[in-house]
């Protein structure tokens, strides 16, 4: 698919030029791809979307999964099914942005989540 390296968006085959900034499309490369890292583990439901807001406004893209089955981002205030006391949500960001997302965590919520240790 043709791929804006601008933008990062993959759009149509029949485009010629990116709909958005108006660049010229070409082939995803290997650059392109992003590997994403898991983060930490955050408490609860309204401080990960929190974090994911914070990072967000430092431009950097974080996802975040809720551990408490399947109900997904709901946060269901049970416990967690993996462990005893883990965090009900994980967060990740690109490789590229560890350092500065939990530089970044650790000033907006504190002892509200819990790095990953390697």
């Amino acid at each position: 698919m043709p791929y804006c390296r601008d933008c990062k968006i993959e759009w149509e085959d029949k485009l010629q030029g990116c709909p958005v900034c108006g660049s010229e499309l070409g082939a995803k490369s290997d650059e392109d791809k992003t590997t994403w890292v898991m983060l930490g583990s955050i408490e609860d439901n309204m401080s990960a979307e929190f974090a994911k807001e914070v990072l967000a406004s430092y431009e950097i893209p974080s996802v975040v999964i809720s551990k408490s089955g399947y109900f997904g981002q709901v946060g269901l205030t049970f416990a967690t099914f993996y462990k005893p006391g883990a965090s009900l949500f994980e967060i990740s960001v690109p490789s590229h942005c560890v350092e500065e997302a939990a530089d970044i965590l650790t000033m907006a919520i504190g002892n509200r989540w819990e790095r990953k240790t390697a």
